[in-house]
């Protein structure tokens, strides 16, 4: 267990300096916005365990770190886990991370996952988080075509939410973000996983929906479907 805590340190820490690398080139893309952290791994405990230990962690420290604004733990059909952390700043996040590995409450946490499958992301996004009874996520993170009209792109992305996505049942809330490197993320919030389902198919057929993901590098396109609080 204490190799898999070693090399889930070493992860964390070099996620952290190459956040903090991309940023002094391009604080602009960050500066001044909420963000979107997004961790997605999978786990070596039951999950019952799991689930304890990470009630643990949010309630004895994510929860007292400055800037936060709300955290989301969240499991798909597959067993894949996700995390969301939503920060006032990019600075707050950076902070968090700092002390997560050296505070004594989260060491058993991090030896339940299993550290080569961690992937971690943040992004810029475009309004706060309001989703509170939110149940269910889809994720889609994604890179736009070298040749794609990002003043048009970005009107298109909104359109979708007031065109479809927000008049569907069950809808919450649309976010919508960007990291230092142009990659796109779309966190869509549901009432339900059902919501979700009955919304997912409709969505493939509209439209603005294709005209919209005719914009995305296919190979890039990145699919969560998570039920929120374990």
């Amino acid at each position: 267990m204490q190799s898999n805590f070693n090399l889930f340190f070493l992860l964390v820490m070099s996620l952290g300096m190459a956040s903090c690398g991309t940023n002094k080139k391009s604080q602009s893309a960050m500066e001044g916005k909420a963000i979107m952290e997004i961790t997605t791994f999978n786990i070596n405990a039951n999950p019952m365990t799991f689930a304890k230990g990470d009630a643990e962690v949010e309630r004895d420290f994510t929860s007292k770190q400055p800037g936060l604004i709300k955290r989301q733990s969240g499991v798909d059909d597959k067993g894949n886990y996700v995390v969301v952390v939503y920060w006032e700043s990019t600075a707050d996040a950076d902070a968090s991370m700092s002390k997560f590995m050296s505070d004594a409450s989260v060491a058993d946490y991090a030896q339940m996952i299993n550290a080569p499958t961690m992937k971690m992301s943040r992004y810029a996004i475009d309004k706060t988080f309001n989703a509170e009874d939110s149940q269910f996520v889809e994720i889609m993170s994604f890179d736009v075509k070298s040749d794609t009209d990002m003043a048009k792109f970005d009107a298109l992305n909104q359109r979708v939410e007031t065109d479809f996505t927000g008049k569907r049942k069950g809808f919450s809330q649309r976010l919508t973000g960007v990291n230092e490197a142009g990659k796109q993320v779309v966190a869509v919030y549901w009432a339900s996983k059902a919501s979700s389902d009955a919304a997912l198919q409709p969505f493939m057929e509209a439209p603005i929906a294709k005209e919209f993901m005719q914009d995305m590098e296919q190979s890039s396109v990145v699919m969560g479907r998570y039920k929120l609080d374990l």
